[in-house]
Order: C-alpha cells, then sequence, then structure tokens
C-alpha cells in the first residue's frame, strides 16, 4: 500500500460496505459534529496524549469548518469514488481540502496572530 499524495486523486477500490460506512455513515458523524460547533460555537479537539480541549467562539467555528470539510472529503472520497462519479469526486475532493486548509489556516490565524 502506498502512501503518496497523488493517490488521493484516485478513486479507491472497495465495495458496498466502504461505500456505506466510509462514505455515508463516518462522514455523516464528523459533519454532524462541525455543524454542531459551528452553531453552537463550542467545539471539542481530541488530542492524543492530552485528552480534549473546549473551543468556544470564533475558533470552534473554524474547527467546525474543518470537521464538515473532513466529513465532506469522507463522503467524496468514497462514496463518489465507489459509484465512478470521477467527476464529482474530483471537484469535490479539490474543495473539501480547500476546506480543511482554510479551516486550519483560519485556526492558525485565530491562535497565533488575532491578539495584533
Amino acid at each position: 500500500m502506498s502512501l503518496d499524495f497523488e493517490d488521493i486523486l484516485n478513486p479507491p477500490n472497495g465495495g458496498r460496505v466502504k461505500l456505506v460506512l466510509l462514505g455515508i455513515l463516518l462522514p455523516l458523524i464528523v459533519a454532524y459534529f462541525g455543524i454542531r460547533a459551528w452553531i453552537t460555537e463550542e467545539a471539542i479537539c481530541y488530542y492524543r496524549h492530552s485528552g480534549a480541549i473546549v473551543e468556544h467562539g470564533q475558533a470552534a467555528m473554524a474547527l467546525g469548518v474543518t470537521y464538515t470539510s473532513v466529513g465532506l472529503f469522507g463522503h467524496v472520497r468514497w462514496c463518489w469514488g465507489l459509484l465512478s462519479a470521477y467527476r464529482v469526486f474530483e471537484i469535490g475532493t479539490v474543495i473539501s481540502l480547500l476546506g480543511i486548509s482554510g479551516g486550519l489556516c483560519w485556526l492558525c490565524w485565530l491562535t497565533f496572530f488575532a491578539w495584533i
């Protein structure tokens, strides 16, 4: 199994189980937490060793954008990629990666430069 960056733009292989679990259910759960973080302005960010941190305000909204984009990426990759809708797969992958980058850049801006 290769982990090259170019593999992101190629559709995955799999059957109906991957389509339902990784393409519909898991992205729905992740997007739910992203939309909930945007609406309530409260998000939980889990870390590997230090537990969890609860973010409030604009930082939570930035995490909400990131979580929703991760859910969109999973949906586009595992649902539309397995259904062989290549144009939707390509455009959705690019849009979701831009959303992830934008959300993380917004979060970094709020963390390091918002006090200026």
